[in-house]
């Protein structure tokens, strides 16, 4: 490691931004630009390079000669949690936040977050992120982030707030520094997905955790014919078996703490839902099958008698079958699912209609293929009217499934906080129920953007969110958005996730 030019003497800054740097010189141009050029100006830079090939250490000499709170670090490679751990143990900071080298922060990112920080005390501040394609910002990619991101709001303990353990991300923070050295909370050296356990240690161990709703974080996804990213290769062998690592380092970490096993369940049922997301990639591939359910098994007996209902019915059958080691049933089962599923009722209550349902040949628990609540793939949205005093939609959901749940319809906002609620109209046909939201009485902010959420809670306490997205609505739909009215434009918004609407 080269030793790094002292900064100035005198007061040290109030906020340290590590940025880990490997093989991004296309970027990090833009990435440094973006963290120099913050509103919020109390900052130092630390740059540490990790043994790159291409241009990036000039680089980032050439801001540190130009910049004199920025400093660069060059050492041997040993992988990005090694580098970020470094980086917190040099900063001198009372806060301090980790970037990815080919990431972006908001201009107004830092602000935010450190003005939230300093008003509220937090060991740990979130924003919101996005990610950042060639086509513009997108969330689609995010399934339950922001729920997490989506009121400003601060809490002393994840028992406040369960849904926290769905943001796993190092970046789109601030960490006040004492609080992470006093804890001994850093990353796994030599292991890639090594933000998830740090992370989640970091919010089990904080006594107080603020959110902003506001953008802040512009996670990148390269374009093709440039090496890729860690997260855009989860299908690789190696990739996936230190997805597997990293998991199971996140279960054993709380073993010896009883008070912290519901923290812990909710993050396994997580992480195997992210897992699942590999899935697909047995049907093509004999090697990654062998891996991914050896790999796959292995973690179930892992998680014992761990309940993953709330995965709905699809996850939980694919996760019965590799329990079972029944790879064929489940490489056809992926291979001829689509997104829509079938119901079929038996005794008063709904169940996934598949070829495996009562199969006497591989015989499973029926209620494996339960339908509960409402679950992608199992309800649609069948039309939406727009005029100029409302917004309507009728929902398909089987009657079974809404006598048991609640069903609200939301916009959200994406820009800030805060929403509209849909009115329920009721029933209007065999599994179908109206909603309708007045825009005469509403006070839209110019310019911002709502997302389409459904919110559904069920008798025992369960609840869940969907933004509506391609998958929740007939193909024939996005050909004829947007709709526009004087108070603004429905629209399929990546930026949203899905449905939105553009306010004027």
């Amino acid at each position: 490691m080269t030793c790094p030019p002292p900064f100035p003497a005198g007061p040290g800054p109030l906020l340290s931004i590590v940025v880990l740097v490997y093989n991004t010189a296309p970027y990090l141009r833009e990435c440094f630009d973006s963290l120099l050029g913050q509103q919020y100006r109390n900052i130092e830079v630390i740059a540490i390079d990790d043994a790159s090939t291409d241009d990036s250490l000039a680089i980032c000499r050439e801001y540190e000669a130009a910049h004199p709170n920025f400093r660069c670090i060059s050492k041997a490679n040993e992988g990005g949690a090694v580098s970020g751990n470094l980086g917190v143990s040099l900063a001198r900071g009372e806060y301090v936040a980790l970037v990815d080298s080919d990431d972006l922060v908001t201009p107004a990112g830092y602000r935010l977050l450190m003005e939230q920080a300093l008003r509220t005390g937090a060991d740990i501040t979130v924003g919101r992120a996005a990610r950042l394609t060639a086509r513009g910002l997108s969330s689609v990619a995010f399934l339950y982030e922001p729920y997490v991101w989506s009121r400003r709001q601060a809490f002393d303990s994840v028992d406040q707030f369960p849904d926290l353990h769905h943001d796993g991300f190092y970046w789109n923070k601030v960490f006040r520094t004492a609080f992470l050295r006093q804890h001994g909370l850093g990353m796994e050296p030599g292991l890639l997905y090594a933000d998830r356990p740090f992370v989640h240690r970091a919010y089990w161990c904080s006594r107080r955790t603020a959110v902003v709703p506001e953008l802040v974080y512009l996670w990148r996804v390269r374009g093709e014919g440039l090496s890729r990213s860690i997260t855009q290769n989860i299908r690789q062998c190696d990739n996936f078996l230190d997805r597997m690592h990293s998991v199971r380092i996140e279960w054993e970490q709380y073993r010896d703490l009883p008070e912290a096993h519901a923290w812990r369940d909710a993050i396994a049922v997580s992480n195997l839902q992210r897992a699942l997301h590999a899935a697909n990639g047995i049907v093509a591939s004999p090697s990654f099958r062998r891996v991914f359910i050896a790999a796959m098994q292995e973690l179930l007996d892992l998680y014992g008698d761990l309940d993953w209902r709330s995965l709905g019915p699809r996850r939980c059958l694919y996760l019965e079958l590799i329990r079972r080691g029944e790879v064929e049933a489940l490489c056809f089962l992926l291979g001829v699912t689509t997104e829509r599923g079938w119901i079929a009722e038996i005794d008063g209550a709904c169940y996934w209609q598949q070829p495996l349902l009562d199969n006497p040949e591989i015989p499973l628990p029926r209620e494996t293929m339960r339908l509960d609540f409402p679950t992608v793939g199992f309800f649609q949205l069948l039309d939406v009217d727009l005029d100029d005093r409302r917004l309507a939609l009728t929902l398909h959901l089987h009657e079974r499934i809404m006598e048991r749940c609640e069903v609200r319809f939301e916009l959200h906002s994406i820009h800030g906080e805060g929403g509209w609620w849909f009115q329920p109209l009721g029933r209007v046909d065999e599994h179908r129920w109206r909603y309708a939201l007045s825009l005469d009485d509403k006070a839209w902010e110019p310019g911002a953007l709502y997302g389409l959420v459904m919110h559904y809670t069920t008798p025992d306490g369960g609840a869940g969110r969907y933004r509506i997205g391609q998958a929740m609505v007939p193909a024939d739909w996005l050909p004829r958005l947007p709709l526009a009215n004087a108070h603004g434009r429905l629209l399929h918004s990546p930026e949203a996730g899905g449905m939105g609407f553009a306010a004027n």
